[in-house]
């Protein structure tokens, strides 16, 4: 069987450390999106022969600028990507430097701004179909927490965002709640989702410019993050099970959040 591959001279085949310095991205909607916004972050290709014509365009911008490209076998595969989820293509990347969220903080947020803010969301699937329901709906940006139990950007993360990652810009802060107090005084509405104690989505009046405040799948918003919130919303339902996925409930705030015509 023929193989495919682009192995550039010494010059241009040195590999940093991999340490911090790469990042996998895989699935094929999250590599061609990856590649459209931040082509110049690319350091290496790989994918299987189904998939040597989605990726044309990748492999003459690896030989292009001297990086190499190489055709592999699924179990190889599954063995760079660590899943069987890969959808046939792998870039290793350099890793997006995200900026700091208090620069958010720093100039009048436009009237029509909804930012959405994740506290301590811990499953990197979540974590990545939540991205994923941002890009969907047009979020201004996102705010990802660094504090104990949030999950990180893994390589998991990126592909079940399809691309959301590079279509929407993404914020980090060390203190959340420092945070949404900043924004709150710029003139944002701060928006929890709480299944108890709260209001009907529905009948909550909202206001922008926004932040919608997700919390952990188990426990919810932190008590720090809900004294926070100028109101906490839950989503009406039949009772039948008790709540919906977290990418879920974002999506059907978010859908009520942008329609067109006069809201509750």
């Amino acid at each position: 069987m023929s193989t495919e591959s682009h192995t550039p001279g010494k010059s241009g085949s040195r590999r940093p450390s991999r340490k911090k310095t790469e990042a996998n991205v895989y699935g094929l909607n999250a590599c061609l999106k990856a590649f459209t916004s931040r082509p110049q972050d690319v350091l290496r290709l790989f994918f299987v022969r189904e998939r040597s014509r989605n990726v044309m365009h990748m492999k003459k911008w690896c030989a292009d600028h001297k990086l190499p490209y190489r055709q592999v076998t699924d179990r190889e595969m599954e063995r760079l990507t660590k899943s069987v989820h890969h959808e046939g293509v792998l870039l290793v990347m350099r890793p997006p430097t995200l900026p700091s969220a208090y620069k958010l903080t720093e100039k009048k947020l436009a009237p029509d701004t909804v930012l959405v803010a994740f506290d301590r969301v811990e499953n990197t699937h979540n974590l990545g179909a939540l991205l994923r329901s941002c890009a969907f709906f047009g979020v201004t940006a996102c705010i990802l927490s660094k504090e104990e139990g949030q999950a990180a950007l893994a390589p998991s993360a990126v592909r079940m965002a399809e691309g959301g990652l590079d279509a929407v810009p993404i914020y980090e802060c060390s203190d959340l709640t420092t945070i949404l107090r900043d924004l709150k005084d710029k003139g944002a509405f701060i928006l929890g989702t709480a299944p108890e104690g709260s209001t009907s989505l529905y009948t909550t009046k909202i206001k922008r410019p926004c932040v919608v405040v997700i919390g952990n799948e188990a426990t919810g918003l932190s008590e720090r993050v809900r004294k926070r919130c100028d109101a906490a919303v839950h989503i009406p339902g039949t009772g039948k099970v008790q709540s919906l996925n977290v990418s879920v409930a974002l999506g059907v705030v978010l859908s009520e959040l942008t329609r067109p015509g006069p809201k509750s």
